[in-house]
C-alpha cells in the first residue's frame, strides 16, 4: 500500500498533467494558466478534442455518483454549477435521450465554451467535481459516452421510483 504523500503526489501529478491538456485547447496556454492561478474560470472550446453533456443538478449528480461508485478512475471530467452538471466526452457521443440533458458541441465559426475553473477552487460559480487529470497512457481520461448513457438510465429511474413508491 502507497503511502497518503505518495497518492496524493501522483494525483497531483495527475491533474497537473490534465489541466495541461485542457489549456492546450486555447489559444494561449500560458495565459489560461495565469488565469487559473489568480483564481479566475477559463473559457474552454469545445468540439475538436472532446464534447460536454450538460445535465440537470439533480439528474447530472445521480448518474455520476452511479459512475464513481464502480469505477471513480473512468470518470473525467466533470464540472458542477448550482443547476447543471457538465461531463466530458470524446467527440463521438452516444444517442442522448430524455429531457434535460444538452450535447454542447461546437465546430468552426459555431464553437461553444465551457467556462473551466482552477483546480481545487471554484471560480464564476463552477467547481470541479472531477477535475481533468491524465491516467497511464492517456493524455486526458474522458468518460465513456456508453457508460454515461448507462448511468444516466439508471438514474432517470431510480429518481423516478423516489417520487413514484410503489403503492401509493
Amino acid at each position: 500500500m502507497m503511502p497518503a504523500v505518495i497518492v496524493q503526489a501522483k494525483l497531483t501529478n495527475q491533474v497537473v498533467a490534465g489541466m495541461q491538456w485542457l489549456s492546450s485547447h486555447t489559444d494561449t496556454p500560458v495565459a489560461a494558466w495565469e488565469a487559473w492561478a489568480r483564481g479566475h474560470a477559463v473559457p474552454i472550446p469545445v468540439g475538436r478534442d472532446f464534447v460536454v453533456v450538460r445535465l440537470p443538478g439533480g439528474l447530472g449528480q445521480a448518474a455520476v455518483a452511479q459512475l464513481a461508485a464502480n469505477t471513480p478512475d473512468l470518470v473525467g471530467p466533470v464540472l458542477v454549477n448550482h443547476s447543471a452538471v457538465e461531463v466530458f466526452l470524446p467527440t463521438t457521443p452516444a444517442v442522448w435521450q430524455g429531457p434535460g440533458a444538452e450535447l454542447v458541441v461546437g465546430h468552426g465559426a459555431s464553437t461553444r465554451m465551457i467556462k473551466c475553473p482552477p483546480p481545487g477552487r471554484e471560480a464564476d460559480r463552477r467547481k470541479w467535481l472531477f477535475p481533468p487529470r491524465a491516467l497511464p497512457g492517456r493524455i486526458a481520461a474522458l468518460t465513456d459516452p456508453h457508460r454515461l448513457a448507462e448511468a444516466i438510465a439508471l438514474a432517470r429511474r431510480r429518481i423516478h421510483l423516489a417520487a413514484h413508491p410503489a403503492g401509493v
